[in-house]
């Protein structure tokens, strides 16, 4: 089954996940997979894991200043769904939706960052692209 594409627009200034949140509530979905995003975005913070055995320890690394989107996926679920070794690492449970982005950007000079997106921002507007992963009558694993 062909799945249908949807596009919301991050506005200059407004926070990514806030605005991805608020249009998949406002849809009433619950499954939805980021496929990208084209943009530009400023203030990024990713986290990326500090040792290679669990428990999971991540750290974050803040990205200061303006950057171009060049990667964007992921996966947004009910909080409940939530895999129990990210709570930690993504603590703020305000939203019902758990929004799971893996993200790269690239700074002036050419320089790449990336990683579980935990904040950021759009810098001049943020094109985010996702299929809902369920529709009308429809079980998640159709």
């Amino acid at each position: 089954m062909v799945k249908q594409l949807y596009e919301v627009t991050v506005k200059q200034g407004q926070d990514i996940k806030t605005v991805i949140t608020e249009y998949i509530l406002d849809h009433g979905w619950k499954n939805v997979y980021i496929t990208g995003a084209v943009g530009s975005v400023i203030d990024m913070v990713f986290t990326a894991p500090t040792q290679n055995h669990l428990p999971l320890r991540c750290g974050k690394t803040p990205i200061s200043g303006a950057a171009e989107i060049i990667s964007m996926c992921g996966e947004v679920m009910p909080i409940e769904q939530m895999d129990p070794d990210l709570e930690d690492v993504y603590p703020d449970k305000d939203s019902p939706l758990f929004v799971h982005i893996h993200a790269a950007c690239a700074t002036a000079g050419g320089h790449v960052f990336g990683g579980g997106l935990s904040g950021g921002r759009a810098f001049r507007a943020l094109r985010v692209f996702m299929t809902p992963l369920e529709g009308e009558g429809e079980e998640f694993n159709d």
